[in-house]
């Protein structure tokens, strides 16, 4: 979809452009003044839950979300609106207090914005962050003999999902969902780096094999994931067959099943929510086994989860196996 644009540039060298057209990651990264570097990306959708002030805040953690996989700090963001005309504002206003809220709570401020009119509920922001250029962390830096390390369970796509039109469902399995969505990459992000993180990325839209096999091919490595050790919400292995699957789930697999070195090894359910893509979704980090070990303890010092996962192996043939 970008090779035109890509085509556009690909003559163009900038030194200050660090993360760009040409590379594959979380954010852009510009370096603005020697030594210190701005992170820019963005993010909208429309709602994903009922609540106003949580799709709003959700909307936002999952904006600031890139900011943080690169090592940075989020500064401002800037709200971007789509709205029907026929709907209540004060549906908006909620929406856009929960992305204020979020934003006070990451230490950042919201800056402005745009609104214009759209035939679905759209939002989501704008995000600049700052990093000093020696700290960024890409997903090209994982080395061998590295554990993986991931933040938060996955299944919210197929989760969310299952629950439309099932109060009785929704009722069960959306809180730990929601509140999930609602934390902030922010003290993953920091902890990583006081632990040395050698790569890192978080695990959105193109589900856990997509983001895994990035961060394989950027660093030239096959990442074996112990697939037991995935953390999966409660019950939603069960909701693959039924949920009607989550809008990006089918063509991840499409796209991205080549990747999988022995994909037959899985069961169906457990493949599927593999590529299930994640809203708001956790971390994944590839830390020395003693900065693993140090990341889980002061992860869950503060009452944060963690999970290793897998580790890192010399490359062979394949960007992703299962064990």
């Amino acid at each position: 979809m970008l090779q035109p644009i890509h085509d556009m540039f690909q003559d163009s060298v900038d030194e200050n452009m660090l993360v760009g057209l040409r590379e594959s990651d979380d954010a852009a990264v510009y370096e603005v003044a020697d030594g210190m570097s701005v992170i820019q990306t963005v993010d909208f959708f429309p709602p994903i839950v009922d609540d106003p002030w949580t799709y709003g805040a959700i909307s936002a953690a999952n904006a600031m979300s890139d900011v943080y996989a690169m090592g940075g700090e989020v500064k401002f963001g800037l709200n971007i609106v789509g709205w029907p005309e026929d709907l209540d504002t004060t549906y908006l206003q909620e929406v856009l207090r929960g992305g204020a809220e979020k934003l006070l709570e990451a230490g950042a401020l919201v800056a402005g914005g745009h609104t214009v009119k759209s035939q679905e509920p759209l939002f989501g922001l704008s995000v600049s962050g700052l990093v000093q250029s020696e700290k960024l962390v890409r997903t090209s830096g994982a080395q061998l003999n590295d554990l993986l390390v991931i933040t938060k369970p996955i299944g919210t796509g197929v989760a969310l999902t299952a629950c439309k039109g099932d109060a009785e469902l929704a009722a069960s399995l959306l809180p730990a969902v929601i509140q999930s969505m609602l934390v902030l990459n922010q003290k993953g992000s920091e902890i990583g780096l006081r632990c040395n993180v050698s790569a890192m990325t978080d695990v959105t839209g193109f589900g856990l094999v997509g983001h895994a096999a990035e961060m394989a091919d950027q660093s030239n490595v096959t990442l074996v994931i112990r697939s037991g050790s995935v953390p999966l919400f409660a019950d939603v292995i069960d909701l693959v067959d039924n949920s009607g699957l989550s809008g990006g789930l089918d063509s991840n697999k499409a796209s991205l099943l080549k990747k999988i070195g022995n994909p037959d090894t899985l069961s169906s359910n457990l493949l599927d929510l593999f590529f299930d893509p994640q809203t708001s979704g956790p971390l994944l980090l590839s830390l020395a086994p003693p900065d693993a070990t140090e990341f889980c303890s002061e992860m869950e010092s503060l009452g944060q989860q963690c999970w290793i996962i897998g580790e890192v192996t010399e490359f062979s043939g394949s960007s992703i196996l299962f064990d």
